[in-house]
């Protein structure tokens, strides 16, 4: 039976739901004992991370059966990906898992921050109703601006657009159109 050792914290549901029938050790503090890590991963076939385990050097040594590398995210910087592929370890990360999740994140910011209602937030609680601080601007017309326009940044896009922004992005590795 596939060992599965997931490092860093992860919905327990999901873990129920999805890993059902695999020997899986879940362990969220496991990141933070580099020695139980790299016990616990020489005998497992698949590794999940968030993007505190660093997988890479002495933890892939240690590894010896590991055929994957779950990544509950998208950055792959703590992966050493061209080590894993040396070895033979895939590595999989949740590619378009959490792009509405942002995208609503960025766009709630947006409103929060032109209304004033974050500055405002302490008041509201005290029982009061700052109605000046809480008129803010609409942002309907504002343009957003977006670094690198990846899935997320797509999605967002996508959602600002709903709201009558504008919206300019730039990333060097999509082409413009």
């Amino acid at each position: 039976m596939p060992k599965v050792i997931i490092s860093e914290f992860m919905d327990e549901a999901a873990i129920a739901a999805e890993l059902a029938g695999l020997d899986v050790q879940y362990d969220p503090g496991l990141v933070d004992r580099p020695g139980d890590l790299a016990a616990a991963v020489a005998r497992a076939d698949a590794l999940i991370v968030r993007n505190r385990t660093q997988v890479r050097g002495p933890l892939l040594d240690a590894a010896r059966d590991l055929k994957v590398v779950g990544r509950l995210g998208v950055g792959l910087d703590n992966i050493d990906v061209p080590a894993c592929r040396a070895r033979g370890i895939a590595v999989y990360p949740a590619t378009g898992a959490n792009d509405g999740a942002v995208a609503e994140y960025v766009v709630a910011t947006a409103l929060l921050l032109l209304r004033g209602a974050y500055g405002a937030t302490a008041r509201v609680a005290a029982g009061t109703w700052p109605r000046n601080a809480l008129m803010g601007r609409e942002i309907a017309g504002k343009r957003l601006g977006l670094v690198g326009f990846g899935s997320i940044a797509r999605e967002t896009a996508r959602r600002a657009a709903a709201l009558g922004m504008t919206v300019a992005a730039h990333d060097p590795f999509v082409a413009a159109g």
